[in-house]
């Protein structure tokens, strides 16, 4: 199987602390027969979406879709 990330990989937000909510859709299927995995996510508000091969590619569009909740972008 591919590379698992652990949960590690993550740090997680406080519940009821500051900082806006976002909400997105993450699909991840292998897409060849050597474990590799595909995706896309959908930022729900904007509708906005891509496709993704990295882990990188997926982070950077969550982080350039997440909004603080003043609405300021949250930063990278």
């Amino acid at each position: 199987m591919a590379d698992a990330s652990s949960e590690s990989d993550f740090e997680p937000t406080p519940l009821g602390g500051g900082g806006g909510r976002d909400t997105f859709v993450v699909r991840i299927w292998s897409s060849d027969g050597r474990g590799r995995l595909r995706g896309n996510v959908q930022h729900v508000r904007s509708r906005k979406r891509t496709y993704f091969a990295t882990r990188e590619r997926l982070m950077r569009f969550i982080r350039d879709h997440s909004r603080d909740a003043d609405g300021s972008p949250c930063p990278g």
